[in-house]
């Protein structure tokens, strides 16, 4: 059996080709579902009512909100939702600001999910259907 000088090339094209594919698969579309992920605030269940947020994930031990939130880009004044990853529940909500906290396990699903490995960090979430959000900007550290 003979096996042609092309064979090599065609194999590492074909193994490139295969893992650009599944990385872009993965990356393409990042979700939250309001249903499945469960955000408490100061005395409510947080439920989406406007159709785009601002979402920023955050540590209230070491930051506070409302200063990391005056760098975040806001000309269209969007809602921000301040997930707070040391579950404090005690902020009250402050202009469009919307601080939220939630069980440790919605909040390692969603920091493997949307590839959080620092903090703080913001992007943009838009409505897909009526609890189903899809992210629409980079993940920005600030």
């Amino acid at each position: 059996m003979k096996f042609s000088v092309t064979l090599p090339f065609f194999a590492v094209l074909f193994l490139a080709a295969t893992f650009f594919y599944f990385q872009w698969t993965y990356n393409k579309f990042k979700f939250i579902d309001f249903k499945e992920y469960v955000f408490y605030g100061k005395d409510y269940i947080f439920s989406p009512l406007e159709d785009k947020y601002i979402v920023a994930f955050y540590n209230s031990k070491s930051s506070n909100i409302f200063d990391i939130t005056k760098k975040i880009p806001n000309e269209s004044n969007l809602k921000i939702l301040a997930i707070d990853f040391y579950q404090n529940i005690n902020n009250d909500t402050k202009d469009n600001i919307i601080p939220l906290s939630a069980g440790m396990d919605t909040l390692l699903s969603l920091s493997n999910n949307f590839r959080v490995t620092n903090l703080p960090v913001y992007f943009l979430i838009e409505k897909k259907s009526s609890f189903k959000f899809i992210q629409i900007s980079k993940i920005i550290k600030f």
